[in-house]
């Protein structure tokens, strides 16, 4: 509608101004060229007009034929470059599918038809590795180099290369490149802080960590897990107490619960003769994290205290955290400690019924033995022998990894926050309170054995009095059985000690 307006308005106005132009009565004289002319004014005027809009039309015309040889060109440029994106496509889906010949074949076609070397660049890389043409392929990774639309990818490929072929070095060259190039790029992260676990530079690693942190390369929870881990795994290379103590520290205050940085920060403390210090740092730590590391150096704060200081203590310390496990031992440490036998058991209960660990046997024998005699404790004893030993690392007290070990326990803490896998065996079954209740009832002993007994302890008095040896009656290892029920500096989840007492109870049996 708006385009017949537009024609209708256009007719109209041509009408007029030819009419006014043949309405005008006056005559236009005048001297050109050497030329004299004389005519009407309208049909001078309208000439001219026309002419004028003749030359505008001419001059479109020829600008457009001259155009045709750019335009053919373009166009031919335009299906040259449709045709190389297409292959380009094409081969990009061969690679994908893992068609290296297809590959290959698309790559050719893309630069013969693609001005732009960059774009088929990656496809010819991907199609010589799927070949197994390793030199083409570094070499195209090496030209991506070159252009910084391509720098990083070519950067990638290089490093995927010297990680198959174990030239580490150039690896890490690759990666650190790379990382610098962009640090928000989260291979380019997980490449160097690999790097970084694997040679051991708990330093460099944790500084990367940093990097990434600020770049958003790395959650924050797992960035300061991690650093937290890699300034414990330093303090623990270092031969400087006072530098081990500074970044143990530091590590404590981003994770507040980290076992390994708390046990050397509160060795070091012990060390020193801060007893308060080393005894706070567990304390923080136990509330964030019960683990038996802890526990044991906490016992060894106040090994030379009365028993009733070191109870206290122990139930203090059972407060910070009292849903573990970890603080029912401690709980029934303190009552053996008191000689309450009876608490030591209603604790005792239902750790050994949910998690049958040694530490936990091992304090039911003391109060088995506090409550009916030697005899029996030696059940106990062979239950701590023989149950499952706690998997958790520096769970005898102490974190003498390895390097590996170190890298292993980073990964774990920074990806989880724990110190290490979940084991892949169930758990045992423990106890119920009847079996409890049942191996914990007093020893019945028969008269016949009780009157075997009697006579054997008077004939054995009688060879010493005489000084003559009997074989019927062997001498008692007392020494060895009393060591069994003596808690000289008895740490909670000594194995070592669970299986040692329970091999002298057997003997004794």
């Amino acid at each position: 509608m708006i385009r017949i307006l537009i024609f209708l308005l256009g007719a109209v106005f041509f009408a007029f101004v030819i009419t006014y132009l043949a309405t005008l009565d006056h005559r236009i004289t005048g001297e050109a060229f050497g030329y004299q002319f004389d005519g009407p004014s309208g049909l001078i005027l309208g000439g001219v007009v026309f002419l004028f809009l003749a030359a505008i039309y001419l001059t479109h015309k020829i600008k457009d034929i001259a155009a045709i040889p750019a335009k053919i060109r373009a166009k031919d440029a335009q299906t040259r470059r449709e045709r190389g994106i297409a292959a380009l496509t094409r081969g990009l889906e061969a690679a994908a599918a893992g068609d290296g010949e297809d590959a290959a074949h698309h790559a050719r076609v893309a630069r013969r038809n693609l001005d732009d070397v960059a774009l088929t660049r990656l496809l010819t890389a991907q199609a010589a590795q799927l070949s197994g043409d390793a030199s083409t392929a570094k070499a195209s990774f090496s030209e991506m180099l070159a252009a910084p639309e391509t720098e990083f990818l070519g950067l990638k490929g290089l490093y995927a290369q010297a990680m198959a072929a174990g030239e580490t070095e150039k690896a890490k060259g690759y990666a650190e490149r790379a990382f610098r190039l962009r640090p928000n790029a989260a291979w380019a992260f997980q490449s160097v802080f690999d790097l970084g676990l694997e040679r051991g530079a708990w330093g460099e690693t944790r500084n990367a960590v940093e990097h990434a942190k600020r770049n958003n390369a790395v959650e924050a929870a797992r960035a300061d897990r991690a650093r937290a881990a890699l300034l414990t795994a330093d303090a623990y290379a270092l031969g400087d107490q006072h530098a081990a103590l500074a970044e143990a520290e530091a590590a404590l205050k981003i994770a507040h619960g980290f076992t390994p940085a708390a046990v050397l920060a509160a060795r070091i403390a012990m060390d020193e003769g801060k007893t308060g210090k080393a005894a706070h740092i567990i304390e923080n730590a136990f509330s964030e994290t019960a683990h038996p590391a802890l526990i044991k150096l906490y016992d060894r704060l106040y090994k030379e205290d009365s028993p009733d200081k070191r109870a206290r203590k122990l139930k203090k310390l059972a407060e910070k955290n009292p849903d573990a496990d970890e603080a029912a031992l401690l709980t029934a440490r303190a009552a053996t400690l008191t000689e309450d036998w009876s608490e030591a058991v209603d604790v005792l209960e239902p750790v050994i019924a949910r998690h049958p660990m040694p530490a936990a046997y091992s304090l039911m024998a003391k109060a088995a033995q506090g409550l009916h005699g030697e005899h029996a404790a030696q059940i106990w004893l062979e239950h701590a022998a023989n149950a499952p030993r706690d998997p958790r690392p520096g769970a005898e007290g102490e974190f003498h990894l390895t390097r590996e070990g170190w890298a292993r326990l980073i990964r774990e803490y920074m990806d989880y926050g724990r110190l290490s896998p979940p084991p892949i065996e169930e758990a045992a079954i423990g106890m119920s309170p009847e079996e409890v209740r049942l191996l914990l009832a007093s020893p019945v002993v028969d008269e016949p054995e009780a009157a075997e007994a009697e006579d054997a302890e008077a004939t054995a008095e009688a060879g010493e009095e005489n000084d003559v040896p009997t074989s019927e009656t062997p001498p008692k290892d007392t020494e060895s059985v009393a060591a069994s029920g003596e808690d000289g500096d008895d740490h909670i989840h000594d194995d070592e000690e669970a299986d040692r007492a329970a091999n002298a109870a057997r003997s004794t049996s």
